[in-house]
């Protein structure tokens, strides 16, 4: 008998893995209510991502500020990283790509649905950008397992949700 035969125990399990695994996620990126200065942050604790308007949406966690409507698809970095240089959303100018684990955190804070008053799709393939500046695109896709773990997938062209800090 396998995991996904006994739908009570799954149902039960798959929210306790669900909260260890965004815990998990928090605890390795360093953004369990720390900015980058190692103060803490400020923010509503009912909810995880706040709208703050102009098309974008806060993590009152870290403080990151999320870009919430995505760009068209790009099929090179060099495409995505002139898209995030380019950007003016909000009136800020310094967007970025996010990382890998930032993708995952977004993921997972729509996951838990602590997202708020933030209406975005999440979903889908994103460009990231990690410090060794080698940038990839793919997705965190579901496991088809009945155990709610996200596993990234890379592909060829994808969408940019930019961020900024």
């Amino acid at each position: 008998m396998n995991n996904c035969e006994r739908l009570k125990d799954c149902g039960k399990s798959v929210v306790a893995t669900m909260l260890g695994v965004a815990l998990l996620s928090l605890v390795v990126s360093g953004c369990v209510g720390k900015n980058q200065q190692g103060e803490g942050f400020e923010g509503n604790d009912s909810a995880r991502l706040v709208s703050v308007g102009e098309g974008i949406c806060q993590d009152t966690k870290t403080g990151l500020m999320w870009q919430t409507e995505a760009s068209r698809s790009i099929k090179s970095l060099e495409g995505a990283q002139n898209y995030t240089t380019s950007l003016t959303t909000g009136g800020y100018t310094d967007w970025r790509m996010p990382t890998v684990i930032e993708l995952y955190d977004l993921y997972t804070t729509f996951d838990l649905h602590e997202n708020g008053d933030c209406r975005m799709k999440v979903e889908g393939t994103y460009w990231s950008d990690e410090e060794d500046l080698e940038g990839r695109v793919g997705t965190w896709e579901l496991d088809d397992n009945c155990d709610p773990e996200r596993r990234y997938i890379p592909k060829q062209k994808g969408l940019v949700r930019a961020v900024r800090k």
